[in-house]
C-alpha cells in the first residue's frame, strides 16, 4: 500500500502540474531561388540594323527597321515579329526596290499604319541632293503587317528639297 501511496502521489504531481513547453524551435526558411528571366537578349536579332519602327497588329509586335549597308545596297527592307517580345521571327525583304519603280538606292527611315484593313510603310529612298534627281518619300501597300509591299503612288509622295532639306527623314 506504502509503493500506491507513492505511485498515487507522483501520479498526481506530474498529472496536474503545468506542463513545462519546450521553446519552439525557429524556422529556417531558405531563400527563394530567383527563376531565371528569358529574354530576347540585345541586340533582338542579328544583323546590321537601324532607324526601327515599332508597332503592334493584332497582339502582335512588329519592328520595322532600315537595313544599314552602303546605299547602292540599301535596296530592301526586313520587318521582325513577335508574340512574347522575346522569339522573334524575320519577315524578309517585305518591300525592295523591284516593287518600287522610282527607287534604286538608299531605302531607309521605314514608318507604318493600318487604316481600313491596309497597312501604308512609309520609307525614304534614292538620297536625293538636287531638285533634278528622283527620290524622297514613298508610300506602299499591302494586305499584311509582313508584306509584299507594292508602292501606292509609283511616285514619291514627297520629293521637293525645300529650304535645303531633303525629303528623306
Amino acid at each position: 500500500m506504502k509503493h500506491s501511496a507513492y505511485f498515487l502521489l507522483f501520479f498526481l504531481i506530474v498529472g496536474c502540474s503545468p506542463k513545462i513547453q519546450q521553446a519552439p524551435q525557429p524556422v529556417v526558411v531558405e531563400p527563394a531561388k530567383p527563376t531565371p528571366v528569358k529574354t530576347s537578349g540585345n541586340p533582338l536579332f542579328s544583323g546590321w540594323y537601324a532607324d526601327p519602327e515599332g508597332a503592334i497588329f493584332n497582339n502582335t509586335f512588329w519592328i520595322y527597321p532600315t537595313y544599314s549597308a552602303p546605299f547602292n545596297q540599301q535596296v530592301f527592307m526586313d520587318a521582325f515579329s513577335s508574340v512574347d517580345l522575346i522569339n522573334w521571327q524575320k519577315h524578309e525583304r517585305i518591300i525592295d526596290t523591284s516593287a518600287v519603280t522610282w527607287a534604286h538606292r538608299a531605302m531607309w527611315a521605314p514608318a507604318i499604319i493600318k487604316k481600313d484593313e491596309k497597312y501604308y510603310l512609309f520609307f525614304s529612298a534614292n538620297d536625293i541632293q538636287n531638285q533634278q534627281q528622283t527620290g524622297g518619300i514613298g508610300v506602299a501597300v499591302a494586305d499584311k503587317p509582313e508584306g509584299p509591299f507594292k508602292d501606292y503612288l509609283e511616285k514619291p509622295l514627297l520629293d521637293v528639297i525645300i529650304n535645303k532639306a531633303q525629303p528623306i527623314d
